[in-house]
Order: C-alpha cells, then sequence, then structure tokens
C-alpha cells in the first residue's frame, strides 16, 4: 500500500550556497521596469533585484508605508526605485499610473506580480467572492499589459506574470484562483503569439510555497512542517532570492528566445501530491449516488 511520508530535504552544494545571484552587476543598467505588487513578499523581492542590476523601477502597490520600505532597500543600489499607490482592480487609474510611468522611458520589463486568494470549497465562493478574486489575478492583468504593449513595443520587452504552481491540475479550495491563473496562462501564450514580431516576450512564473515576512506565524509553521514536507518532492519552500533571480534573468538577452512559457519553481510541487490538497478532502460523509 501507498503511504504519504514527508519528502526529506533536498540535498547537496547548491543548498550550501547563501547567495545564488549569478547575473553580473549592470546586466540591466539603463533598463526600465514596473512590477505591480511592489511593497511586499515577491514584488519586492524582485523590485530590489532589478535596482540592484543596474534598472530603473516602477512600483506599484495598494500601501504606501510597503512601497517606502522597498524604496529604501534599494538605496544604494546602482538602479533607482520610484513607487505609485494604486489598486490594480481600478482599471482607468491604473492605465494613467502605467502611462505616466512609461511615457518618457518605454518598459523593457513589465512584472505583474499583484494577486490574491482566498481557501473555499467551490460550494462556499460567491458569485461576488469569484468576480472579486478573477478581477484582482486576471482582469487587472489583461489591463495592465494592454496598457503597458506601445510603452514595451518601443524597444522589445519581458513580460513577466507570477502564477501558482501547478494551475494545470485543479486544486481543492481555490476554483476562482485557478480560473484566473489559468486564464493569465492562455494569454501569456496567446501574446507570446501575437507580439513576436514586435520583440516582446511573455512568460508565466510559477513559484511554490514562499515563506513571506508577512505570514502569519502559524501559518508559516505549518506550511513548513506540513504542506512542504507532504507535498513538495524537493522538501524545501521556494526562496523568494530564486523567484527574483529568475525574474531578472527573463529581462536579459541570454532569454531572447524564452517566451510563451509557464516556468515552475517549486521544487517539483507540481508533479508531486500537489500543494493545495487539505487532509480532510473527499469530505467523510460524502457517498455516491
Amino acid at each position: 500500500m501507498l503511504t504519504d511520508r514527508p519528502h526529506p530535504k533536498q540535498a547537496g552544494a547548491a543548498w550550501d550556497s547563501t547567495d545564488i545571484r549569478i547575473l553580473s552587476d549592470n546586466s540591466l543598467s539603463g533598463r526600465h521596469a514596473v512590477i505591480t505588487g511592489a511593497g511586499s513578499g515577491i514584488g519586492q523581492a524582485i523590485a530590489i533585484r532589478l535596482a540592484e542590476l543596474g534598472a530603473h523601477v516602477v512600483g506599484i502597490g495598494r500601501n504606501d508605508n510597503s512601497l517606502r520600505d522597498t524604496e529604501q532597500y534599494t538605496e544604494g543600489t546602482s538602479g533607482s526605485f520610484r513607487w505609485f499607490q494604486a489598486d490594480v482592480r481600478d482599471s482607468t487609474l491604473i492605465r494613467s499610473v502605467i502611462a505616466k510611468a512609461a511615457a518618457d522611458t518605454g518598459i523593457d520589463i513589465l512584472v505583474n506580480n499583484a494577486g490574491g486568494q482566498f481557501y473555499a470549497a467551490t460550494d462556499d465562493i460567491t458569485d461576488n467572492g469569484f468576480r472579486s478574486v478573477v478581477d484582482l489575478n486576471l482582469n487587472s492583468v489583461f489591463t495592465v499589459i494592454s496598457e503597458a504593449k506601445p510603452f514595451l513595443a518601443l524597444r522589445g520587452g519581458s513580460i513577466v506574470n507570477i502564477s501558482l504552481s501547478g494551475v494545470d491540475r485543479g486544486s481543492v479550495g481555490l476554483a476562482h484562483s485557478l480560473a484566473a491563473r489559468a486564464g493569465v496562462l492562455a494569454m501569456t501564450k496567446t501574446i507570446a503569439l501575437e507580439w513576436a514580431h514586435l520583440g516582446i516576450r511573455a512568460n508565466c512564473v510559477a513559484p511554490g510555497v514562499v515563506i513571506s515576512e508577512l505570514l502569519p506565524a502559524a501559518i508559516a509553521t505549518s506550511l513548513l512542517e506540513d504542506v512542504v514536507p507532504r507535498s513538495v518532492p524537493a522538501g524545501r519552500p521556494t526562496p523568494v532570492a530564486d523567484v527574483a533571480e529568475l525574474v531578472a534573468y527573463l529581462a536579459t538577452p541570454a532569454s531572447r528566445m524564452i517566451t510563451g512559457q509557464v516556468l515552475q519553481i517549486d521544487g517539483a510541487a507540481h508533479l508531486g501530491r500537489g500543494l493545495h490538497m487539505v487532509n480532510d478532502w473527499p469530505p467523510s460523509h460524502a457517498t455516491n449516488s
């Protein structure tokens, strides 16, 4: 009988390294980047790394205090960081912000990182809840990309949409979010086809379990002690630094032939049990009719 045994932590020299940065200093010097959700977590890590590599970064987010934190973290880098406070779901406002951010400079790198969801069985998701999650994770991404397109086309550019591990496999409790993320993946592939002649590339980056500083301690502990050992074959969460370095690589000429892809950065979680399976599923009272 198969058993649900925990995965041991992946071993090897790669995990002995305290610094995984591989891109040379100033490899993005003079490039212009726009990042949504740049005030915390993955978005903040990407903003800092791009600035370290010499890029001029514009961050967009809802919390001005968080964006100021990102600004402080980028001080002393060879690049720069400025920010706009905006909710990506406000299509009129976000189009205005993108136009202001790129009017004089164009856009070389566009990172759609803003997003979020809540866990609920499909039966428990209301119409409003479903539409709210789709609006945040799909509709707003289209708005940002469509407004940024002429600025990306000035010199050719890289679009990176931050997704989730294992979108194509389904997941208990995330019908609304995965519907949106699947839409983003389909849109990404279509844009890669339609805009390739403009030098615009589009890819999805799909992290696994990321432990950010904003997670409540109880949730972080649950992820590290339960979800990761049972669901990630590598036995480890995905470091935000790894995601940031991959996104930065996708902005360099070395990735000029990579487009229309979903790059899973999840320790093989999309091949294993799945990150979002829950222990009590299916319900114990379920019966066949």
